[in-house]
């Protein structure tokens, strides 16, 4: 069944293996300490009224009686239709920096509320306390320090056969718990990455050999397999946040496997005994796309349409493998190799099924083993046809006599290679140790922004005795200026555009093999890091010049002449660094990213109460060192509460977001805004008098009186606003009571009657 061009795709997947195997290495870090949270769990069924203040009051009782004890958040007896229940537990003392929660899935939405607040929601709850399904990815809901004895309370909405929370619940450090993330995505994205490079190549193939409807069952089962592995590593969140979408990817993969399997075993048996495998094939592809345009339609949920596949696919799956098991005795080496992958899959995926029906202890079952082995088997195939060629060839080539001259000095030169391979592996465990430093030193920054200085420092130094030239990209993401060069003579942009590729770093397939880049005289190495917003974005180019009096041209090596030892190992060694680097800068991007979004409010796009906090000391600081003036204005809007009970949440936030437009517009750009709780905003003024904070106050309040708001083109008529001012050093002698003089103000403002300015006294 395979040919030539099946050869190649042998050799390629070992060599990939290889390289896998590398990347997974490097992805291997040592996290804090994690726990498991196991104890301390009760639930209750139902769902909480909440108060006037949209606190759910089963947060506020101490209604013990009500709870029941429960050893897992998960599927509590007695549910009877039931769709709504709440989970509690404890929180052990959290000793981490940065606490938080990882939870594997939850069935099938969730809000989390700590000292009744909200903490954390995924999905969307209705009036009613109901929702849709949106996915089940996993969670990492981030915890105060402060947490710890605490309550912290799960509010938890399905629809599905199961009900509460799945799979692993961990305590630890953020980061860590990343960490673990990434490293135990590894398995299945290397995996994943094979099958469908499998399929690629099959589906390429499969025009050029006889055997077109093999090459397409192998297709169709590598891209199925590999898409529904590929949708179960948590870290397809990370590369693509939309977990409804990679659900429908899982979907479609695990139906389509049964389709896969019957086409497979439809080519090996005789008419008299596929035709069971012709009516399976089809039912299941029936199922695949009535379930698909369902849910992709709303007439029911993704979730919903597993179990009813998994009793088919329990049935069907014996069915299929029944009438194939003399293959097992008679088949070919092929047939029997990718008929045991596709049993062992199948028993996999049938345990997978008992965990998920709880029919078995929860427990990741490692798919990507079946998948794998599938993948070997189409290796092991591969390379046999391979080596079946190469023994042709040695047959034919037998008539040729060695001379032993040549075989002399074969002998002389394997011994002068063997001596610098020592000196080679000396160099590279040198460098290995610096790439080590430099790695650290990346990530002992607190930002991304401080890796430029890093690695115009450490660049030379790993790279030498090489020369070289790093070009940082532009702020604006255009062109490249030069910020470290080293060697002589060191590499010019104008150079490196006769090289092949640029390289990324990242493993990227390109359209030439590594040794025709390798051979280029200019080697040009990406550095890129993964945006959470914009996705893969360029942070400098690194240009090398390949080792003096060893590099060929592109022809030679297309005609080919091998490279030598020492430049294939810089090669390596330099990529293997770029991927270290690039996955440094992506975990910084990552950390800045979350730094931005912690000090912003999310409906008004002003800085919030955090913010303010941290920043108002070191303007107070400031404004004493200096001795110039400094002012703090507290703004609230009048009547909020009976304007939200009036014309509805939807109304009252676009008031807030029309207040906090009116405040950019008044205040200066220098001035400090922002959003400090509820219908109150802080103006904070370096260098403003008290006369300066009145004029923008009135100005404020004037505004806010006169503009109506508006909501889904209906007119409300306007708000007002009353304001309070403390200003340093008059009448404020001491500025760390800025906010609690501003505050009197407000509440004297607010007692003679609204809608008014008042300063502090």
């Amino acid at each position: 069944m395979f040919s030539r061009p099946a050869r190649l795709l042998g050799v390629l997947l070992a060599l990939l293996f290889a390289l896998a195997g590398l990347f997974g290495l490097g992805l291997q870090a040592a996290g804090a300490e994690i726990v498991p949270l196991e104890q301390n769990w009760s639930y209750r069924w139902g769902d909480s009224p909440f108060g006037p203040n949209e606190t759910p009051l089963w947060t506020q009782t101490t209604e013990d009686d009500a709870w029941i004890a429960i050893d897992f958040p998960s599927n509590p007896p007695g549910r009877g239709g039931r769709e709504n229940i709440w989970y509690r537990v404890t929180l052990p003392p959290l000793d981490w920096r940065d606490p938080a929660l990882f939870i594997f899935s939850v069935d099938t939405i969730v809000e989390v509320y700590l000292d009744g607040q909200p903490l954390y929601r995924f999905g969307t709850f209705s009036a009613e306390g109901k929702g849709e399904f949106a996915g089940w990815p996993w969670h990492m809901i981030p915890l105060p320090q402060d947490a710890g004895g605490k309550l912290l309370y799960f509010r938890v909405f399905s629809d599905y056969i199961d009900i509460g929370l799945w799979g692993e619940l961990l305590l630890g450090e953020r980061i860590a718990l990343l960490q673990r993330v990434l490293t135990q995505s590894v398995e299945r994205l290397i995996t994943s990455s094979f099958s469908l490079l499998i399929a690629i190549l099959a589906l390429i193939f499969a025009p050029l050999e006889r055997d077109r409807r093999g090459f397409g069952a192998i297709a169709l089962f590598a891209f199925a397999s590999g898409g529904m592995l590929l949708s179960g590593a948590q870290a397809a969140l990370l590369i693509f946040n939309h977990p409804l979408l990679w659900e429908f990817i899982g979907a479609g993969g695990y139906y389509l496997i049964p389709v896969a399997i019957a086409l497979l075993l439809e080519q090996w048996l005789r008419p008299d005994r596929s035709w069971l495998l012709v009516v399976i094939r089809r039912l299941h592809l029936a199922y695949l796309f009535g379930a698909l345009a369902l849910a992709g339609l709303g007439w029911v949920s993704v979730a919903n349409t597993y179990p009813v596949f998994d009793a088919l696919f329990a049935i069907t799956l014996p069915i299929m493998m029944l009438p194939a098991l003399p293959l097992v005795r008679a088949g070919t080496l092929e047939q029997k190799l990718i008929l045991a992958a596709v049993a062992l899959l199948g028993l996999l995926l049938m345990l997978d099924m008992a965990v998920a029906h709880n029919l078995l202890p929860w427990t990741q079952v490692p798919l990507a083993w079946g998948v794998l082995s599938f993948s070997l088997a189409i290796v092991v195939i591969s390379v046999r046809h391979f080596a079946s060629t190469q023994r042709e060839l040695a047959v034919l080539n037998t008539s040729l006599e060695t001379q032993v001259a040549t075989r002399t000095a074969e002998l002389e030169r394997l011994v002068e290679r063997e001596a610098a391979r020592v000196c080679l592996l000396e160099m590279e465990n040198r460098k290995g140790a610096q790439l080590e430093v430099l790695i650290a030193r990346l990530q002992n920054c607190e930002r991304l922004c401080a890796t430029e200085q890093v690695l115009n420092d450490s660049l030379p130094g790993l790279c030498e005795p090489l020369p070289g030239a790093f070009y940082r990209v532009g702020a604006a993401g255009e062109g490249r200026a030069p910020r470290v060069t080293w060697g002589d003579p060191p590499p010019t942009l104008d150079e490196s555009l006769a090289a092949p590729v640029p390289r990324s770093g990242s493993g990227e397939e390109t359209d030439r093999s590594t040794d025709t880049t390798a051979s280029s005289r200019i080697w040009p190495f990406r550095l890129h890091y993964e945006h959470p917003q914009f996705g893969r974005t360029d942070f400098g180019l690194l240009l090398l010049r390949a080792p003096a009096g060893e590099a060929s041209d592109q022809t030679s090596s297309k005609a080919g002449g091998e490279l030598p030892e020492e430049t294939l190992l810089w090669w390596r060694f330099l990529e293997r660094a770029v991927e270290k680097i690039n996955l440094s800068l992506s975990l910084l991007a990552l950390q800045d990213e979350l730094r931005v979004l912690s000090y912003e409010d999310g409906l008004t796009g002003l800085k919030n109460r955090r913010f303010l906090d941290e920043i108002l000391s070191r303007e107070i600081a400031v404004a004493e060192r200096q001795r110039t003036p400094l002012s703090l204005v507290i703004c609230d809007v009048d009547h909020f509460k009976r304007f939200n009970d009036s014309h509805g949440h939807a109304a009252g936030d676009a008031a807030l977001k029309q207040v906090a437009g009116q405040l950019r517009r008044v205040f200066r750009e220098t001035d400090l805004v922002c959003r400090y709780g509820g219908e109150e905003f802080v103006a904070l003024m370096p260098a403003a008098g008290i006369d300066s904070a009145r004029e923008r106050s009135e100005a404020l309040r004037s505004l806010v009186a006169a503009e109506p708001i508006q909501v889904e083109g209906l007119m409300l008529g306007p708000v007002t606003l009353s304001a309070g001012i403390a200003s340093y050093p008059e009448p404020v002698a001491d500025p760390n009571t800025l906010m609690m003089r501003a505050d009197e103000a407000l509440y004297r403002a607010k007692q003679a009657g609204r809608d008014q300015v008042e300063l502090a006294v």
